[in-house]
């Protein structure tokens, strides 16, 4: 069951992703000749004149354009060679703006389903089933006064608490009622800290606020991964952090568990992950493509189609090499 949901979730942001690309390109008037879900061997293939192809590894997509990749189409107005740098980089550029409009659309329904923070109060709003606050006997409308001696004023002086705490049992300081109580929660790991599995108060918001809300998360969600991608390029984080394919099953399976919610959210962060992995400059992401076309701007003509080729190729097969290490990180981390 999770590697059907880790394949949905895939499968829903790349066709997202590569439909960016599809709607600018009819909207500038190039030919797509194929939207392809996946790669490898072709499992279905429909349409005429762009035909919609499902393919055996739903682990990537790809929109295929006339005289994209080569460059061909003559005289057609409706080859990608023929199109003006802008309309190539709007082109693109959709695909990754896509990715961060599935992850707002995603969060404005989050927000629109669970509410916000009520004030960032450290009084607890929910408890997870089977979880170490329930476990422990925590419940819901429980103020947590400190954690291990630590005041806890807010709702995020809980997180970071926690958060530090690298599995090792805390003491929580509550008062319920009247009264007060003292707890021992021996956290478990998440997807990417220490958890106890608490929530804290909500309160529904107006339609307005909801997306301001979810615009604002999805601000958040992507400057923190950007920092995060930056920090693994100037190697202040380990590369053995990334994750892959496999190590993205098992977190979409963990977040299946605790329900619908919690895999949306997973999604949003892997549509954001997407988003800015591809406007990297690394040759065969759409970031080296702008880049380029860029360089087209300047030069005032096209590059020759054969050398673009062989840079996307070399960067293919980079990539390839990239995502086979992670995989192979991946089975010792979560399979062996």
């Amino acid at each position: 069951m999770p590697i059907l949901i880790a394949v949905l979730v895939f499968s829903v942001v790349i066709i997202v992703h590569e439909l960016g690309h599809y709607l600018v390109a009819k909207a500038v008037g190039i030919a797509v000749e194929e939207f392809s879900i996946g790669f490898g061997p072709k499992l279905l293939s429909l349409g005429k004149n762009t035909k919609l192809s499902i393919r055996l590894i739903p682990m990537g997509g790809f929109v295929r354009m006339l005289g994209e990749e080569d460059g061909s189409g003559g005289d057609n107005p409706a080859s990608y060679a023929n199109k003006t740098p802008w309309q190539r980089m709007g082109v693109i550029g959709a695909g990754p703006i896509m990715n961060f409009v599935l992850a707002m659309v995603i969060f404005i329904i989050l927000y629109a389903s669970l509410g916000a923070t009520v004030d960032n109060v450290a009084i607890i709003g929910g408890i997870i089933p089977d979880s170490p606050a329930e476990q422990a006997g925590l419940q819901p409308g429980d103020e947590v006064l400190s954690i291990d001696s630590k005041a806890t004023k807010k709702w995020t002086d809980i997180q970071e608490i926690v958060r530090a705490s690298e599995n090792e049992a805390l003491t929580f300081t509550l008062r319920r009622g009247e009264q007060t109580h003292v707890v021992e929660v021996l956290p478990r790991m998440g997807e990417t800290a220490p958890e106890v599995g608490i929530s804290p108060r909500l309160k529904r918001l107006t339609v307005g606020a909801t997306i301001i809300q979810g615009i604002k998360e999805t601000w958040n969600m992507t400057a923190a991964v950007f920092t995060s991608l930056v920090g693994i390029i100037t190697r202040k984080i380990p590369v053995g952090d990334l994750t892959g394919p496999i190590g993205i099953v098992h977190y979409v399976g963990e977040a299946a568990r605790t329900g619908i919610l919690n895999v949306l959210s997973l999604t949003a962060l892997i549509s954001v992950n997407l988003g800015l992995f591809n406007l990297l400059p690394i040759p065969a992401l759409d970031g080296s493509k702008i880049i380029l076309l860029g360089v087209e701007l300047v030069r005032k003509k096209p590059l020759d189609p054969e050398k673009e080729g062989l840079i996307h190729l070399v960067g293919f097969a980079l990539l390839i090499i990239l995502m086979l290490v992670i995989m192979y990180k991946d089975i010792v981390r979560f399979l062996l």
